[in-house]
């Protein structure tokens, strides 16, 4: 697949965090290797597929084809490279979607450098800073914060699942794993096809602490976007967002994916749009 003639891979990429550093505030410029520099960050385009921006400029005189690329970082699992092919035209930066893998808590440090195949075959290391100071390191502590939450609690979909139309019906259940600090579910949203719609309006959703250890609340997931381009491109149908508060702190996004009965009733939905 051809993706230098992709919209959106042309360009800077955009901000994912609204307390990124200032327009035009960026880290130390890399040393080219092979002709080529890279910086990477968050963009709002890739996020919802876990993929960060990776900024790829061609700094030589001449074209140069990528094959794959590889995100390397001791805060992500390594995620094998997706077979593509990128001409870097001269003096030209892509923006390019960097899928990374789950989460590395026990290891904080270090910094990030792209892997990136040539078309000879050949495998080099790129540097790539944060193309905004801090912007991917957040996502790391977000995520380790979300890990956090996912020792002290469960929070899962449960239920028989009974379908009526587009929609499903079920419950939330959040539960504790352990004696600990109260644990609130502030909210919980779909995503590009799923809306998501809880059978109470009450703040918190549900709460559990050393006098309740199980709540659940009623759900209603519907199929409210079934048009082809939202089903062929959103990857992560069956991941929710949910945003949870330990100890009355401020709330973390955890994600909630489905799992069961809950999945086999949400993909049936998704096969019928």
């Amino acid at each position: 697949m051809l993706l230098a003639v992709a919209m959106g891979f042309l360009g800077p990429a955009c901000s994912g965090d609204e307390r990124a550093t200032p327009a035009g505030t960026t880290t130390t410029g890399p040393q080219p290797v092979e002709g080529l520099v890279a910086t990477v960050g968050t963009n709002r385009l890739f996020q919802p597929r876990r993929e960060l921006g990776l900024g790829l400029r061609n700094v030589s005189g001449a074209a140069i084809t990528v094959t794959g690329l590889q995100l390397v970082s001791d805060r992500f699992a390594p995620v094998d490279p997706e077979p593509r092919t990128v001409v870097l035209p001269p003096g030209r930066q892509l923006v390019i979607p960097l899928p990374y893998g789950p989460v590395r808590c026990e290891r904080p440090g270090g910094g990030y450098e792209a892997a990136v195949v040539l078309a000879d075959g050949r495998r080099v290391l790129l540097p790539a800073p944060e193309d905004r100071a801090g912007s991917v390191d957040r996502v790391h502590e977000r995520e380790c914060a979300a890990e956090e939450v996912r020792e002290l609690v469960d929070l899962r979909f449960e239920g028989t699942w009974e379908r009526e139309g587009v929609s499903i019906a079920g419950e939330l259940v959040l539960e504790r794993r352990r004696s600990g600090p109260r644990v609130d579910i502030n909210d919980v949203t779909g995503n590009v096809i799923f809306t998501l719609r809880l059978g109470s309006d009450g703040r918190p959703v549900l709460s559990v602490d050393d006098e309740r250890d199980r709540a659940s609340v009623p759900i209603k997931i519907t199929a409210d976007r079934c048009d082809s381009h939202a089903v062929a491109e959103f990857k992560r149908p069956m991941v929710f967002l949910s945003w949870v508060a330990v100890d009355g702190g401020e709330p973390t996004p955890v994600e909630l994916e489905a799992s069961g009965d809950a999945r086999v009733a949400l993909e049936a939905l998704l096969a019928s749009c």
